[in-house]
């Protein structure tokens, strides 16, 4: 008898973490699609500051997503469904799906040293695109 409760509340949990992974994913499988729109049609001349994975010490990631938020829409675009893509992009990173990927460096690290976004090195436009993209691989 024993056994089998614990099964059933191990089943139970999986789907209930199950459950709690999925907002999140489709949400950056969001970002990812208006991410690839705008990689598609965008001026790829611009400069931006842009963090890589190399460039992120532990728990810093929601400092660089914070970072291609506000820099997403540096992104040279003139097409206006190029415009509303980037505005959805910046919407769905405020989601607290996604906010909530540091909470665990917040509790076991207290407050990580993370870069400013300034301060990360410049690339075009296609390579931001690209780090950003693996950010939110990495993130998923």
């Amino acid at each position: 008898m024993k056994a089998s409760v614990c099964f059933v509340f191990a089943v139970v949990c999986w789907f209930a973490a199950q459950a709690e992974e999925s907002p999140k994913i489709l949400t950056l499988s969001k970002v990812m699609n208006e991410l690839n729109k705008i990689n598609k049609g965008m001026n790829k001349s611009r400069t931006l500051n842009s963090p890589t994975i190399n460039d992120l010490e532990d728990c810093c990631v929601k400092s660089a997503l914070d970072c291609f938020r506000a820099k997403v829409f540096h992104l040279s675009v003139t097409d206006a469904k190029l415009i509303r893509s980037r505005k959805i992009i910046s919407h769905e990173l405020c989601k607290s799906v996604i906010v909530s990927v540091s909470d665990l460096c917040n509790v076991l690290f207290q407050k990580a040293q993370c870069k400013s976004c300034d301060s990360y090195k410049k690339v075009d436009s296609q390579t931001f695109v690209q780090n950003f993209q693996t950010l939110l691989q990495k993130v998923s």
